[in-house]
């Protein structure tokens, strides 16, 4: 099975789960970089969201975690799984 990861929230191959994952994390976190993708075949069942943010800064990576299910938990309710993945950018030198 093939895997999207899409960061162009106005990308016409990205279904509306990824679409609407993709919007509220933007919005909410405005990370540096964001990929998501429906890895159930299309159904919306399973997901894997890799979020690089600078609100993650200083946080475990359980803390950071938790704040990506926190602002999607009534979305992750309709769901099998999401695998995220989460990350800081590099700092500028």
């Amino acid at each position: 099975m093939a895997r999207r990861l899409l960061t162009d929230a106005s990308h016409p191959s990205m279904s509306s789960g990824e679409q609407h994952l993709h919007d509220k994390l933007q919005r909410e976190l405005q990370p540096t970089n964001l990929k998501v993708a429906d890895v159930s075949g299309g159904c919306g069942s399973m997901y894997v969201v890799e979020v690089e943010a600078e609100c993650f800064r200083g946080l475990s990576r359980v803390k950071q975690t938790k704040l990506v299910n926190s602002l999607l938990k009534d979305e992750i309710k309709d769901m099998h799984g999401m695998r995220v993945l989460c990350s800081v950018p590099p700092e500028n030198r």
